[in-house]
C-alpha cells in the first residue's frame, strides 16, 4: 500500500466533508422556502373579520299604519388585518320587513347602523335575519338577528 505524505492524509476527507455540507445546505434551503412560502399563503388565507350585532334580537309591533323601525348596532371587526372593503347585505327577512345599513361598507373596523322597518304587511311570529359581510375579495361572513312581529 502506497504511503501517503503527511500533508496529503486529510485534505480528501476535508473536501468531501466540506462538498457534502454544501448539499445538504441547499437541500435545507430548499425545503425551508418551500415550508415559508406555504405558510405564508396559509397565513394570508387566514386574514378576515368578524360580523357581530347587538343586541341580537328585538321585539317590534305591526302597525296598523305606516311603519316601525327599531336598530341595532352591527361591528365589523378585522381578524389579522384584514384591510378590505366589506359590504353588509341582510336575507331571510319576511313580507313587509326591510332591513338597511348605515354606513353599509366601510373598511373594518366599523361599526353600522342596521335599521329594520316593519309595515302593516308584516307577517306575524319570529324570523331570523342572516346579516352577511362580503368583503371585496370575496370573504364571507356572517351572523344572524331574531325578529319577533307581534300586533
Amino acid at each position: 500500500m502506497k504511503g501517503l505524505l503527511e500533508d496529503e492524509a486529510g485534505v480528501e476527507p476535508i473536501v468531501m466533508k466540506i462538498m457534502a455540507g454544501i448539499i445538504l445546505l441547499a437541500v435545507g434551503l430548499g425545503i425551508g422556502v418551500a415550508l415559508y412560502q406555504q405558510a405564508g399563503m396559509g397565513a394570508e388565507q387566514t386574514l378576515s373579520f368578524s360580523v357581530n350585532v347587538l343586541p341580537t334580537s328585538a321585539t317590534i309591533g305591526r302597525p296598523t299604519t305606516s311603519e316601525n323601525t327599531i336598530t341595532a348596532q352591527v361591528t365589523i371587526q378585522p381578524v389579522l388585518g384584514y384591510d378590505k372593503q366589506v359590504t353588509l347585505s341582510a336575507t331571510g327577512m319576511p313580507t313587509g320587513v326591510n332591513v338597511s345599513f348605515s354606513p353599509q361598507s366601510s373598511t373594518p373596523e366599523f361599526g353600522s347602523t342596521m335599521t329594520i322597518s316593519v309595515d302593516d304587511t308584516a307577517e306575524l311570529g319570529t324570523t331570523t335575519i342572516t346579516i352577511r359581510g362580503t368583503g371585496e375579495d370575496d370573504t364571507t361572513k356572517s351572523t344572524t338577528f331574531e325578529l319577533t312581529i307581534v300586533d
